[in-house]
């Protein structure tokens, strides 16, 4: 009988490296998956941050930002050009009274899954279309507002 040399068989090999790739695999869907939830918390906070600094220009205004208001003295920070589009104000709506704040989303904040897990928590974070109607990631899927007043 021969002696065997030391080392791996091919067999052996192809196992390691199929149980790598499978445990890999996973971790990215699990990474993607926590990267989306942390950017729409972050849409979700900046909303918020906005809906203050429209209450903060309402103390020193006595009235509610109009459309094309600029609220950038009322922020900690400049407004995120590179997540955003746009800042979006909505006129009061007669019936309810209410106007909305909100963003345009752009490039890997507007992406499905972010948009997927902005409309999950819509209830409970308060988000909205311009309309008031709870935000629905299929029906204005990057534009989202929360009420202003």
């Amino acid at each position: 009988m021969r002696a065997r040399k030391g080392g791996f068989t091919l067999v052996e090999l192809l196992i390691v490296i199929t149980i790598i790739a499978t445990m890999a695999g996973t971790m990215l869907i699990a990474t993607g998956s926590i990267t989306d939830n942390a950017e729409a918390v972050k849409i979700v906070r900046d909303l918020h941050v906005l809906k203050l600094a429209a209450v903060m220009y309402f103390t020193d205004n006595n009235a509610w930002p109009a459309p094309g208001t600029s609220l950038d003295a009322y922020l900690d920070r400049p407004f995120d050009s590179t997540r955003y589009d746009a800042l979006s104000i909505t006129s009061e709506d007669v019936t309810t009274g209410r106007s909305y704040i909100g963003v345009t989303l752009k490039g890997s904040a507007g992406s499905q899954g972010v948009r997927n897990k902005l409309e999950s928590s819509a209830a409970e974070s308060g988000l909205t279309d311009a309309t008031g109607a709870a935000y629905k990631a299929g029906t204005t899927p990057n534009a989202v507002f929360v009420i202003m007043k």
